[in-house]
C-alpha cells in the first residue's frame, strides 16, 4: 500500500471557506475537470469529518472551473492498470471507502447541504451531487452516470439515490443507456430546484444558503432527519418520529421565537444552533 497517498497533508483539490455560518466546500482541480483521485477523495473525507465534528449553519458544495465534476480520474486508473490490475483495485477500494464516508457524512449532517452544479456532472460527480439536500443547476449542467463507458457500475450512492428520485425504470434507463439529462430536464424531474444562467449560479447559491442560514437550525436538522429516515420506515414509525421531534422542539428558544413572531406579525429571528 502506498501510504504517501493517505497522508492528509498531501491531499489536494478540496478547499473550504467560511462566510457568516456557511461552509463552502470547493472542488478545485479544474485542469482535470475536477476528476477524483485518491488524494482528493481523502481530502473530501477529511473535510466532511471536520464539518460533522463542528457543523456550520449551512454547507454549500460547489466547484472551480467550467465543470462540477466528471467522476474518477480515468487517466490515473490507466496508469495504475499499467502497473497491475491488483494495484488499480487496491487504490480504487481506498478511494471508494473515502468518498463513501464523505457521502454518508453529508447526508447525516444536521445542517442543510446545498449543491451548485454546472457543466459536466458525471460519474461520482453525479453521485456526490445527489448526496446534497438541495441542488441548483446552471443552464449548462449535464447529468450523466457515465460508468458504463468504462465498464463499471455506480458508486457513491447513485444506485440508492437515483431510483428514489426518478423511479426504478428511469434510473435503469439512465444507467444502462447512458441517458444524459440537461439542467431543465433535471428540474422537470425534481432533481434540481432551480436553473439559472451559469454566471448567476454563485449569487443564486448564496441567496439560498443565506436564507437557510437564517432559519431555525434545530428544526432544519429535524426536517432533514425525518425526511431522509422516512424513506426507510413505515407510516407508523414516521408518525412517532414526527411527534417526538415536534414535542422536543417545542421547548427550544427558536420555537418560542417563531410562535411569538407569528403572533406579532413580524419576521422571526432564529439564533439557536443545532
Amino acid at each position: 500500500m502506498n501510504n504517501r497517498l493517505l497522508n492528509p497533508a498531501q491531499a489536494a483539490g478540496i478547499h473550504v471557506q467560511y462566510q457568516q455560518g456557511i461552509a463552502f466546500i470547493n472542488l478545485d482541480r479544474p485542469a482535470t475537470r475536477n476528476s477524483f483521485d485518491l488524494s482528493m477523495g481523502v481530502a473530501l473525507r477529511d473535510c466532511v469529518r471536520s464539518l460533522v465534528a463542528r457543523p456550520p449553519r449551512v454547507v454549500v458544495l460547489r466547484s472551480t472551473g467550467e465543470h462540477f465534476m466528471v467522476g474518477g480520474d480515468v487517466r490515473h486508473f490507466q496508469t495504475l492498470l499499467d502497473e497491475s490490475k491488483a494495484a488499480c483495485a487496491e487504490e480504487l477500494e481506498l478511494l471508494i471507502d473515502a468518498v463513501n464516508e464523505a457521502v454518508i457524512g453529508l447526508t447525516e449532517l444536521p445542517c442543510p447541504v446545498l449543491g451548485l452544479i454546472n457543466g459536466s456532472v458525471a460519474g461520482f460527480g453525479l453521485s456526490l451531487a445527489l448526496a446534497c439536500d438541495i441542488l441548483v443547476a446552471a443552464e449548462d449542467a449535464q447529468l450523466l452516470l457515465a460508468y458504463g463507458a468504462i465498464g463499471a457500475t455506480p458508486d457513491g450512492g447513485a444506485s440508492w439515490h437515483l431510483p428514489r428520485h426518478l423511479g426504478l425504470h428511469r434510473a435503469l434507463a439512465m444507467a444502462l443507456l447512458h441517458t444524459k439529462l440537461d439542467a431543465h430536464q433535471a428540474h422537470a424531474l425534481g432533481l434540481v430546484v432551480q436553473v439559472v444562467p451559469p454566471a448567476g449560479l454563485p449569487a443564486a447559491g448564496l441567496a439560498i444558503a443565506t436564507r437557510l442560514a437564517n432559519g431555525a437550525a434545530a428544526a432544519q436538522a429535524g426536517v432533514k432527519r425525518l425526511l431522509r429516515e422516512g424513506l426507510q420506515t413505515d407510516l407508523t414509525g414516521t408518525l412517532e418520529a414526527e411527534k417526538a421531534q415536534f414535542v422536543a422542539l417545542s421547548s427550544t428558544d427558536d420555537f418560542a421565537e417563531g410562535v411569538n413572531a407569528f403572533c406579532q406579525r413580524r419576521s422571526a429571528n432564529f439564533t439557536a444552533t443545532h
